[in-house]
């Protein structure tokens, strides 16, 4: 449909079927080494491109009953004006795009978002539906475009890093692999190359970022992405953890919460009491965000298992009672 668009649009010459076919031929051999077109091919592309089922109701007729041509000379398919449908999905898509202003930096896309959406304005009555949760007050966002570059062309960085409690700003060299955004903030992981180990730093302790060019860079050869993220909640994990068995008491207030927006992707129902109270399991990598979690539920749930994050769980209670006790 490309070759035919193409050799209607060049009305320098006229064109018969066997013409069209020839041209669509010698392009499919070029490119997919397909030869031997049928008319019936042609003929059938040609009145898709004058229906509805493609959307593009190609003015295209036959002058001379010979000689196959746009009615319209300025018509070509590429130059197709966006349907109501799709400016309606585009709109949508919009919405999101607008809310993670991080990625704006780039080069242009700040300017390219605004005329985008000033053109489905002005087409549609598109209102915005979708929210999403997003702290713009985060510090550090500024710094997700630079390091989506450095890492998408695998480059060495330099990156200065003020940890909570530190007074010094450390000068870290890294080799950047991914960006992980949790619980509305976002992080970077990436191996530290004088410690020769796996690092996660938040981007809102991030003073300054920089290409090392002198730095040679490191290919991640220490964990599979997918895997790496899946197997715990949030983003801080040792490489030597092992996943562990949890397993939960949450009462029937909060099952139906729980049991709709599981914990983490390895959560099984146990059993389900009569009166609602439920036990699950999970099978994950143990950290202080699982932990966190956990806390929030306060008096609705219970750790039963493993013992050691039990006690760990206790062990925060205790203090945090002790402090309203004071």
């Amino acid at each position: 449909i490309r070759v035919i668009d193409s050799c209607l649009h060049r009305r320098q010459r006229r064109w018969t079927i066997e013409d069209l076919r020839q041209a669509c031929e010698d392009a499919l051999y070029e490119y997919e080494g397909i030869e031997n077109i049928s008319l019936r091919t042609v003929q059938r592309d040609i009145e898709l491109m004058r229906g509805e089922k493609l959307g593009y109701f190609a003015p295209i007729i036959v002058k001379d009953k010979k000689y196959y041509e746009y009615e319209d000379p300025e018509f070509s398919i590429t130059q197709m004006p966006l349907s109501k449908r799709d400016l309606e999905e585009i709109g949508s898509a919009m919405d999101i795009l607008k809310q993670y202003n991080g990625f704006q930096g780039m080069a242009g896309q700040e300017d390219v978002l605004t005329r985008i959406q000033d053109h489905l304005q002005s087409q549609s009555s598109h209102n915005q539906i979708i929210y999403i949760e997003t702290n713009t007050r985060l510090k550090g966002l500024h710094f997700l475009s630079a390091l989506y570059d450095h890492i998408n062309k695998k480059e060495a960085i330099f990156v200065s890093y003020k940890p909570f409690k530190s007074n010094q700003n450390k000068e870290l060299h890294l080799s950047p692999y991914l960006l992980k955004e949790f619980n509305n903030r976002w992080f970077l992981v990436a191996h530290n190359i004088r410690k020769n180990g796996i690092q996660t730093i938040a981007l809102d302790r991030i003073i300054a970022v920089a290409h090392d060019k002198n730095g040679n860079y490191v290919e991640n050869t220490f964990f599979q992405p997918e895997t790496y993220l899946n197997d715990m909640v949030g983003v801080t994990r040792n490489l030597k953890s092992k996943k562990e068995i949890v397993t939960l008491f949450i009462d029937a207030e909060q099952a139906p919460y729980i049991l709709t927006k599981p914990i983490h992707n390895s959560q099984q129902l146990i059993r389900q009491d009569e009166n609602g109270d439920i036990v699950i399991s999970l099978n994950l990598i143990l950290n202080k965000e699982l932990e966190r979690l956990i806390l929030g539920f306060g008096c609705h749930a219970e750790v039963l298992a493993p013992r050691h994050l039990r006690n760990s769980i206790v062990q925060n209670i205790l203090t945090s009672t002790a402090r309203y006790q004071e």
